[in-house]
Protein backbone atom coordinates (compact mmCIF):
# COMPACT_ATOMS: atom_id res chain seq x y z
CA UNK A 1 0.00 0.00 0.00
CA UNK A 2 1.32 3.43 -0.97
CA UNK A 3 1.32 6.15 1.66
CA UNK A 4 -1.00 9.08 0.85
CA UNK A 5 1.82 11.39 1.96
CA UNK A 6 4.14 9.95 -0.70
CA UNK A 7 1.58 10.70 -3.43
CA UNK A 8 1.37 14.28 -2.16
CA UNK A 9 5.16 14.66 -2.16
CA UNK A 10 5.43 13.26 -5.69
CA UNK A 11 2.77 15.70 -6.94
CA UNK A 12 4.61 18.59 -5.28
CA UNK A 13 7.93 17.52 -6.77
CA UNK A 14 6.41 17.24 -10.24
CA UNK A 15 4.90 20.73 -9.91
CA UNK A 16 8.26 22.13 -8.79
CA UNK A 17 10.01 20.42 -11.74
CA UNK A 18 7.51 22.01 -14.13
CA UNK A 19 8.27 25.46 -12.70
CA UNK A 20 12.03 24.85 -12.93
CA UNK A 21 11.83 23.65 -16.53
CA UNK A 22 9.69 26.63 -17.53
CA UNK A 23 12.24 29.06 -16.15
CA UNK A 24 15.13 27.28 -17.89
CA UNK A 25 13.64 28.67 -21.12
CA UNK A 26 13.47 32.25 -19.81
CA UNK A 27 16.02 34.97 -20.52
CA UNK A 28 18.53 36.18 -17.95
CA UNK A 29 16.58 39.41 -17.46
CA UNK A 30 13.35 37.45 -16.88
CA UNK A 31 14.95 35.16 -14.30
CA UNK A 32 16.58 38.16 -12.58
CA UNK A 33 13.25 39.96 -12.36
CA UNK A 34 11.49 36.87 -11.05
CA UNK A 35 14.17 36.35 -8.38
CA UNK A 36 13.64 39.96 -7.28
CA UNK A 37 9.89 39.31 -7.10
CA UNK A 38 10.46 36.23 -4.92
CA UNK A 39 12.79 38.18 -2.64
CA UNK A 40 10.21 40.97 -2.28
CA UNK A 41 7.54 38.39 -1.38
CA UNK A 42 9.91 37.11 1.31
CA UNK A 43 10.30 40.61 2.72
CA UNK A 44 13.63 41.73 1.25
CA UNK A 45 13.24 45.35 0.12
CA UNK A 46 16.31 45.51 -2.14
CA UNK A 47 15.94 46.38 -5.82
CA UNK A 48 19.18 44.59 -6.70
CA UNK A 49 19.98 40.91 -6.61
CA UNK A 50 22.38 39.78 -3.88
CA UNK A 51 25.85 38.57 -4.81
CA UNK A 52 24.80 34.91 -4.62
CA UNK A 53 22.13 35.37 -7.32
CA UNK A 54 24.18 36.96 -10.09
CA UNK A 55 24.59 34.01 -12.43
CA UNK A 56 21.85 32.31 -14.40
CA UNK A 57 22.63 28.98 -12.71
CA UNK A 58 22.29 30.53 -9.25
CA UNK A 59 19.01 32.14 -10.25
CA UNK A 60 17.60 28.90 -11.67
CA UNK A 61 18.59 27.02 -8.51
CA UNK A 62 16.94 29.72 -6.39
CA UNK A 63 13.73 29.60 -8.45
CA UNK A 64 13.65 25.80 -8.36
CA UNK A 65 14.34 25.76 -4.65
CA UNK A 66 11.63 28.30 -3.96
CA UNK A 67 9.14 26.36 -6.10
CA UNK A 68 9.92 23.11 -4.31
CA UNK A 69 9.59 24.88 -0.95
CA UNK A 70 6.31 26.49 -2.01
CA UNK A 71 4.96 23.09 -3.04
CA UNK A 72 6.16 21.48 0.18
CA UNK A 73 9.18 19.49 -1.00
CA UNK A 74 12.48 21.22 -0.33
CA UNK A 75 15.20 20.08 -2.67
CA UNK A 76 17.14 21.19 -5.75
CA UNK A 77 15.09 20.08 -8.75
CA UNK A 78 17.12 21.67 -11.53
CA UNK A 79 18.14 19.08 -14.04
CA UNK A 80 16.13 16.33 -12.35
CA UNK A 81 14.30 14.03 -14.68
Amino acid sequence: MTSPAMKFIRVNLEMAKEVAHKWEQASYSQTSAYCLDILKELGFPSTELPVNLQTREEQLNFIAGFASYAFGEVQNVQGAS
